[in-house]
């Protein structure tokens, strides 16, 4: 009876263990996709650029005085995380949905880690190039200047008890004015994420 009793936990714990699913595609948008304490997760991107940017584009302070749309420049947004991220995730969040707005348009030409799009100099650089039409050649000083740039930090707090453990992301933002180096904006997302382990240790 033990014998057998023994044999059919091992098998239902087999059962358990080797049960898996197929790779499938979830909807980017919707809440199926898996949380981990830990991580950042694509679902606390989209919460935190959703969230900054409606704040940014409630205040106003995009709309300018003459009436020409502003021009937004990304500077740097430092990871103070203990894990590696990339950030580019939430600041293109951010551009996109500003361009989308019609309120402001964003800069390629230049950024807090240089141009993100070289070409803006690249093509300048073909003046006095023999091989090319000079009047279809962009001119030296058309180019558009930034009115703002945009700033943040994210960091992360670890909170362990028991067989409890929870991890605290803070999402800091600030628009400064690069006329005057004011910051004319902030705005903080926080999230917080807690999971239990389970008594067997899987």
């Amino acid at each position: 009876m033990r014998i057998s009793v023994a044999m059919l936990m091992l098998a239902g714990l087999m059962t358990i263990c080797g049960c898996g699913s197929d790779p499938a595609r979830i909807d980017a948008t919707g809440n199926r996709g898996l949380t981990t304490t830990d991580d950042i997760n694509f679902k606390d991107w989209q919460m935190a650029a959703e969230k900054c940017v409606n704040s940014l584009l409630e205040s106003g302070t995009l709309v300018r005085a003459d009436g020409k749309k502003a021009v937004v420049m990304v500077s740097t947004v430092k990871n103070s995380t203990s894990q590696h991220i990339d950030v580019q995730i939430l600041t293109q969040k951010i551009t996109g949905s500003i361009l989308r707005s019609g309120k402001a348009v964003t800069t390629t030409a230049v950024s807090g880690a240089g141009a993100i799009d070289k070409s803006t100099k690249q093509v300048r650089d073909l003046q006095d190039d023999e091989m090319f039409n000079q009047k279809t050649v962009k001119k030296q000083g058309t180019a558009i200047a930034p009115d703002f740039s945009i700033a943040g930090e994210i960091t992360q707090m670890k909170t362990t008890e028991g067989r409890a453990k929870e991890s605290y992301f803070y999402f800091h933002m600030t628009l400064t004015d690069l006329e005057t180096g004011l910051a004319v904006w902030e705005n903080e997302v926080e999230i917080a994420k807690q999971s239990t382990k389970p008594l067997l240790g899987f």
